[in-house]
């Protein structure tokens, strides 16, 4: 009897903590986490060659996404070799798919073209890049920063 009601109040305790009301899943303020890179080797200034760059993300007011009108950015991607600069905006995220009480989650994946991506000239060879990348939000929040694994420049 007396292993039962300890199993009870156990139990009715469980069950009660999870109709508390929670707070919000997750911060104000986005955060990524870094996912992956693809393909690990590019040719210097090809056209036809695109690096991809793959991170998980949440937003606890779920105001990610610029209007593209607006000259607002969400993606930074830090260039390691040069500190070169690379700005990108989210796809479009329609409102009817925000709620700001629950947040927002997803992956996102995004591409910078090799044309952009030469061998520098002491490096004639080979190069190697990887990538500092933050997101900001509508607000201005910005998130962490992850690092990219490294993608290898050959002529």
């Amino acid at each position: 009897m007396k292993w039962q009601l300890i199993i009870f109040l156990v139990l009715l305790t469980a069950g009660l903590a999870s109709c508390a009301k929670k707070p919000g899943r997750y911060a104000n303020e986005p955060y990524i986490e870094y996912k992956g890179r693809w393909p690990d080797s590019i040719r210097s200034g090809s056209g036809e060659d695109t690096v991809f760059i793959s991170f998980r993300f949440t937003d606890g007011d779920a105001d990610l996404g610029n209007d593209a009108s607006s000259g607002n950015y969400d993606i930074f991607a830090t260039d390691s070799r040069d500190a070169t600069l690379y700005s990108y905006l989210f796809p479009n995220i329609p409102d009817q798919i925000r709620n700001p009480e629950k947040g927002m989650e997803g992956t996102c994946t995004f591409y910078i073209l090799a044309a952009f991506l030469t061998l520098r000239p002491d490096h004639p060879d080979a190069d190697t890049v990887s990538f500092s990348i933050y997101i900001k939000d509508r607000a201005g929040n910005q998130s962490n920063t992850i690092q990219t694994d490294p993608v290898y420049i050959v002529p």
